[in-house]
């Protein structure tokens, strides 16, 4: 019986401190997961009210810096062969969180005090934060995980060139001007007098529509479909292990799909606004974008069935808690 009570007092001598280092370790490792997004917020924050009001153009040169950097160096890891790779990815989803965090409140005021996209900022720099943790768990494991490599170059050259085209005004406006044009087209083939004005280049770059002479609505980049054809185009890229035929296959249907419905649409919303009589934001941000997201849903589906692997690197980004690092074992997370 001494002897009984002697062995279990030496194992819990064994076992406590470990479990108490163990649960510290994981711990601490939160803490230090959400406090340095929040550090960022809250720089962000000063960044943004030191130079958003008094000067824009700086404001947008200064955070474009850990835009193409973060963007950079996710592109780098996503094509680097040897084990460094993804620290230099988790670098990359850093940095490029650090530009996020400068855009909560310039995305507020932009929308004119619309607070959803707001939202989805704050909570996505948390989000690509958790997937910077994810590439360092792979770091210190040496470990592969194919739909992380997949979303760091997905990111990269759908982010890449996305942004590139925005933020060098001469690069938009040709591409609005060429959407804003065929738009124009539509409406004339329709027979209706509709046609553009002067580009605009200022906090927003635009190309104005003219229907009977009257303005009627401002093309902006968003109006070109860029965005979506980029996030197609950058998922299809990254892919790997997929033959090019149907690489190939699934950007057909899928791009060339989206420029023409857009320029569709852009007609649809002139059509409705000046000769239906609905208010821009019915047709626009009503009809327009539930149009839009039922279209992009099937052309998902569409690109989904040409590539399955596609589907299946995607819906596995949601087994990265299942991977248990820290953070998940110290929620218990299994």
């Amino acid at each position: 019986m001494l002897l009984k009570t002697f062995i279990y007092a030496e194992v819990e001598k064994i076992i406590k401190p470990t479990l108490f280092t163990t649960v510290n370790k994981n711990l601490y490792a939160f803490i230090a997961f959400i406090s340095m997004p929040t550090l960022a917020l809250i720089g962000g924050h000063f960044f943004f009210e030191a130079f958003y009001w008094n000067n824009y153009p700086l404001f947008d040169t200064l955070a474009s810096i850990p835009l193409f950097a973060g963007l950079i160096t996710m592109g780098i890891g996503f094509f680097l062969k040897n084990e460094k790779r993804h620290f230099v990815i988790s670098l990359g989803w850093i940095i490029f969180a650090i530009y996020w965090a400068t855009q909560p409140e310039f995305l507020y005021y932009k929308e004119d005090g619309d607070i959803v996209n707001a939202i989805f900022c704050l909570v996505g720099i948390y989000f690509l934060w958790y997937i910077a943790y994810h590439e360092f768990l792979c770091h210190k494991r040496k470990e592969e995980v194919q739909s992380l490599n997949f979303l760091a170059g997905a990111t990269f050259i759908s982010g890449f060139f996305y942004f590139l085209i925005e933020k060098i005004p001469f690069l938009a406006v040709i591409l609005i001007k060429i959407v804003a044009g065929q738009t124009v087209w539509l409406m004339q083939a329709m027979g209706y007098s509709v046609t553009t004005g002067s580009a605009h280049i200022g906090e927003t770059v635009y190309v104005p529509v003219f229907f009977n002479g009257n303005h009627s609505v401002e093309l902006i980049l968003a109006c070109t479909g860029l965005q979506s054809m980029m996030i197609f185009i950058g998922v299809i890229l990254a892919l790997k292990g997929v033959e090019h035929k149907r690489k190939l296959k699934a950007f057909m249907v899928t791009v060339p799909v989206i420029y023409v419905l857009n320029i569709v649409r852009n007609a649809g919303v002139i059509y409705g606004v000046e000769v239906l009589g609905y208010s821009f934001y019915v047709m626009h941000n009503v009809i327009g974008k539930i149009g839009s997201l039922l279209a992009l849903i099937a052309l998902a589906y569409f690109a989904f069935e040409i590539l399955p692997e596609l589907y299946e690197t995607i819906t596995s980004l949601f087994s990265l808690p299942k991977r248990r690092g820290p953070i998940e074992k110290l929620f218990g997370i299994k």
